[in-house]
């Protein structure tokens, strides 16, 4: 992009030199300014001149010397309009140059999605909704109880790590939620939004051993 700015640049520069050197003062100074930036036979010009009015960046506020480019007076055939005209061009180039290198970025990034997590509820479903517990797990509360006795003194679940583990039963929900259902509606990030967790931590729950 910075390399468009700079062609862009030398563009405007030379169709300023040639306007500045026109020998015939008579005719019109508007007509003359339209030919210099004529896309039809000038790539490099098409190319900027794309850029400028079509710009990537809807965050620069180097545009705004443009619109008084676009709305002034066409009819005028004052060189110091002309003059003005490619000055405005120059500096907003230099501003989106400036602006690049700064930011080095065009678009802000979209915020972190935020998690909701539903686990809580499901305390509640055990005990009084059950078929909204096995909706979510695929096995009545009894048996999850009966799974999470079976597993807690495995030696996979306790290590002499300082970043400690989920709790046991977390990670079974999340194992068996994920388990238990298939095709779009249990991707990585459903089940990290529905857990609270990070897509990492879905990821060390379900893979094997």
């Amino acid at each position: 992009m910075l390399n468009n700015f700079d062609q862009a640049a030398l563009v405007v520069a030379r169709a300023k030199y040639q306007h500045v050197m026109e020998d015939d003062d008579s005719t019109d100074s508007i007509s003359s300014f339209d030919s210099d930036l004529d896309l039809t036979h000038d790539s490099d010009l098409k190319i900027f001149m794309n850029i400028m009015l079509s710009p990537l960046s809807p965050l620069s506020p180097a545009f705004s010397g443009l619109s008084d480019f676009s709305d002034g007076d066409n009819s005028s055939d004052d060189d110091d309009y002309i003059t003005a005209s490619y000055n405005r061009l120059q500096d907003s180039i230099a501003a989106l140059q400036d602006e690049v290198t700064k930011t080095r970025r065009l678009n802000i990034p979209p915020l972190p999605l935020p998690h909701a997590p539903q686990l809580h509820l499901l305390v509640h479903f055990g005990e009084h909704r059950p078929l909204l517990f096995c909706h979510k797990l695929c096995v009545d509360p009894e048996i999850f109880d009966d799974i999470l006795d079976l597993i807690s003194d495995h030696p996979i679940f306790h290590n002499n790590s300082n970043n400690s583990q989920l709790p046991i039963a977390i990670q079974l929900a999340i194992f068996l939620n994920h388990a238990g259902h298939y095709g779009n509606s249990i991707s990585l990030l459903d089940v990290s939004q529905w857990a609270g967790v990070s897509v990492g931590s879905v990821i060390n729950c379900t893979n094997p051993a």
